[in-house]
């Protein structure tokens, strides 16, 4: 003879957190916040090529020249719609580490892109040499972009990403407490 399985009852059942938080908070970054962090990182790395490409010795044969139009392509083809993505996909996390890593990885697809002029001869290696400082670029742009986020949706109107509500309370040393005279 078997022991029947126990019934779960729903007194036992916990209350979801979520059912009784109410709306749950999200991250806005606006426009300026958008383009600083795409824009700004994509021209900075179109700029080191460019200066790159103009220091003699160093692009001797024209490889760097052609990296100019194809970062190009490849942050309107990878990074307009990545970006945006990133920013839709983690509205609803307030930390602002995993929008960076978002960031970075949409960065690095920016080196796959290279594959489109051909994949013959030493074109594959083309993807660590634009994607990585794309990545790292783009990281940084959304780092420089935080101050322009807020959080909405929250009772806390003074809520910041990356600070606590603990931390953003002050007490005045000269208020008394009428309990300690």
């Amino acid at each position: 003879m078997t022991t029947p399985a126990p019934e779960k009852t729903a007194r036992r059942r916990r209350p979801s957190p979520r059912d009784s938080a109410g709306p749950r908070p999200f991250l806005r970054l606006g426009f300026a916040g958008w383009i600083v962090s795409w824009l700004i990182p994509t021209a900075v790395m179109g700029a080191l090529l460019l200066a790159l490409s103009l220091m003699p010795g160093l692009d001797g044969e024209g490889f760097l020249a052609p990296l100019i139009p194809l970062i190009g392509a490849a942050a309107v083809v990878v990074g307009i719609p990545g970006t945006l993505l990133v920013t839709w996909l983690f509205r609803h996390q307030p930390r602002p580490a995993v929008h960076i890593l978002g960031y970075v990885v949409v960065g690095l697809l920016y080196g796959p892109v290279a594959l489109v002029v051909g994949a013959g001869g030493l074109v594959p290696m083309l993807i660590p040499l634009i994607g990585f400082p794309a990545g790292i670029l783009l990281g940084l742009g959304r780092w420089m972009a935080q101050p322009l986020t807020r959080v909405e949706g929250t009772d806390d109107d003074a809520m910041t990403p990356g600070i606590d509500a603990s931390q953003t309370t002050t007490t005045d040393p000269e208020t008394k407490d009428p309990e300690h005279d």
